[in-house]
């Protein structure tokens, strides 16, 4: 039998979901949340308001419990166990402390000299260093909040923020977003482990930004290059795009390889070439390069595939920075595997600043099963994500990244999706 499904709209989420409780029942099963506009003309300078589509709780069938719901639950039988970090009275008085001075900032107050001990003297710090260490104080807080059970963060709040960070994701971020997530809503309401993990899903879809994906064929050529370390698949990957658009758009698509490095490196891309009935070309220097995309002037796309380079090979950066200068590409795609650490991925996106991508490309996502670090890097960064590999296929296996779609991988729900989402991009 088909079941109804209900819509409630409100202001905030609190207001919607208590008017879902009041109709459906605490049971009801949240399928999902969006923002939309209410009144102006057409759609247009509406209100924000949001939308929570809900269906009736199955009575039959008694659903699976969420990993949210079970770790709940372990918290709720431990009662007091694992909780000795908050026995911790230095912990707790300073998490006081610095609360007393954020509320006293608030009413305009200057904090005491005898609320802390005086710290040590030393050079008086200039303006920009004193906002600096005010914000690494702040994240400071949110850490220590995060992980201490009080008064402003209980206890059966926290399975969530460990969640995070056993995905890979930084001890700041996570805590970061679970600030936003309870600072945000009642506590009584967010004691519901499903409608926590429905607020931690949007919090974290605000926070990256996407490319939806490269343009479909248009009047001007197209230039995307792929760069990265050794290893993460650009080859691969570039092959996939090239045929994708060749076959997806009927777009008239071109290659151009910088990689000769690499042993048969030219003739693996030159394979895939061949099979998918695309001109290719070889550069070993900057005219070359720039000749090469002279010759393909009147193409729709030109993917310039490059060498894998160790982010501490800085001349191989360098030379491939000439090449880049000597006639820049439209997109830079800085390609990264899933599974590298946050702090690697971080030096890597770093070394690779000069080549100036414009997205980040995560590969191997099939080879991992933490995902946080991806998202740390993309809300540090501030580089939208722009696709997804899933697989070695060619030119399956890939599609456009989506904030959804990374938030699913990291609150574990639906796991890895097979077959090519860009193609209906």
């Amino acid at each position: 039998m088909e079941r109804k499904l209900h819509t409630f709209t409100a202001e905030t989420f609190d207001d919607a979901y208590r008017q879902m409780v009041g109709q459906l029942g605490e049971d009801a099963i949240v399928l999902n949340t969006s923002e939309v506009r209410e009144g102006g003309f057409l759609g247009l300078l509406g209100r924000k308001a949001i939308q929570l589509t809900a269906s009736p709780p199955t009575r039959s069938i008694e659903r699976p419990k969420s990993l949210a719901e079970k770790k709940y639950a372990e918290q709720q039988r431990q009662g007091a166990q694992g909780t000795s970090a908050g026995s911790d009275e230095a912990m707790r008085e300073t998490v006081a402390f610095f609360r007393q001075l954020a509320q006293r900032r608030a009413f305009g107050e200057k904090p005491k000299a005898e609320d802390a001990p005086a710290p040590p003297r030393r050079k008086e710090a200039s303006q920009p260093d004193l906002g600096r260490e005010v914000e690494e104080m702040r994240r400071l807080l949110q850490v220590l909040v995060a992980e201490t059970p009080c008064t402003a963060f209980p206890a059966d709040f926290i399975p969530h923020y460990r969640r995070l960070v056993d995905s890979g994701m930084g001890r700041t971020l996570a805590a970061s977003l679970m600030d936003a997530v309870v600072g945000g809503s009642e506590r009584s309401i967010l004691r519901n482990p499903r409608v926590f993990t429905e607020r931690l899903r949007m919090e974290i879809q605000k926070r990256v930004l996407v490319t939806h994906g490269l343009p479909h064929a248009g009047h001007a050529r197209r230039i995307v290059a792929l760069i990265g370390p050794t290893g993460v698949g650009k080859t691969t990957n570039l092959a996939k795009l090239a045929a994708l658009f060749a076959i997806r758009d009927r777009a008239r698509v071109a290659i151009v390889t910088l990689d000769t490095y690499r042993v048969a490196a030219p003739e693996q891309l030159r394979v895939y070439a061949t099979i998918a009935g695309l001109p290719m070309r070889i550069a070993n220097d900057p005219a070359e390069y720039t000749r090469a995309l002279e010759a393909f002037a009147d193409y729709d796309f030109v993917f310039v595939d490059t060498a894998g380079s160790s982010p501490f090979n800085e001349e191989q950066v360098r030379e491939l920075k000439s090449e880049f200068d000597a006639a820049p590409p439209d997109d830079v795609m800085l390609v990264l595997s899933a599974g590298t650490g946050a702090e690697d991925l971080r030096m890597i996106a770093t070394r690779f600043g000069c080549l100036r991508p414009s997205s980040l490309f995560f590969s191997k996502l099939d080879e991992t099963g933490r995902y946080g670090a991806m998202f740390d890097l993309a809300a540090e960064s501030g580089l939208p994500l722009s696709y997804f590999s899933i697989g070695q296929n060619v030119p399956d296996d890939i599609e456009t990244a989506t904030p959804s779609k990374l938030a699913r991988l990291l609150l574990e729900e639906g796991g890895i999706c097979s077959g090519s989402s860009a193609q209906s991009a």
